[in-house]
């Protein structure tokens, strides 16, 4: 669990592994219903560069929708459009968006009340429990990511000599990317 101090909010964040979604908008909008008020969200894992990944999606949809450049009409769509770095929602679902298969999902939370954010939290845990993966969205993906969004060699060198390896300068250039999307 994580405070936003400055936005008043606390930001959850459990990733699965391997579970089968037979209608992924149909699951969506029974969470949103079922921890109505908070602002949930579930992002495909493949497609992810990690924690920070995640976290500055977050911030900077926040301070999108803070300064009326929000592109989504809510800030679950909002974390959807910025985390893919894309302007378009269809884009942004084809990047992020959870299919119908078996997948890895990371499920995100956002809510003003901390108990809220960790009671819904820990019905996802009941839910999926024997598919938790903690360490899931940490898992290297360094070619895809860099497929996925346009990610150069000579990008991740430069990047690498301020980084502590290959991933983890991948990881940087993308949460540089998603922050990015605020001026475009």
């Amino acid at each position: 669990m994580i405070e936003l101090k400055e936005y008043g909010l606390y930001l959850g964040i459990l990733t699965v592994r391997g579970i089968y979604l037979e209608d992924p908008e149909l699951l969506l909008r029974r969470l949103r219903e079922e921890f109505s008020g908070l602002n949930v969200q579930a992002l495909n894992v493949k497609n992810l560069a990690g924690f920070k990944h995640i976290l500055v999606s977050v911030l900077t949809a926040l301070e999108a929708i803070n300064h009326k450049l929000n592109i989504a009409k809510n800030l679950s769509m909002e974390v959807l459009v910025r985390a893919s770095v894309q302007r378009q929602i269809t884009e942004a679902i084809n990047i992020l968006g959870v299919k119908k298969d078996i997948c890895d999902v990371a499920f995100i939370v956002i809510g003003e009340k901390c108990e809220k954010v960790e009671d819904a939290l820990n019905a996802l845990i009941r839910r999926y429990d024997g598919h938790i993966d903690e360490h899931l969205l940490e898992e290297d993906r360094s070619s895809q990511i860099m497929e996925i969004y346009g990610i150069s060699e000579e990008e991740v060198k430069a990047e690498n000599e301020y980084s502590k390896g290959r991933w983890e300068a991948i990881k940087n250039l993308i949460a540089e990317k998603v922050a990015l999307t605020l001026t475009l």
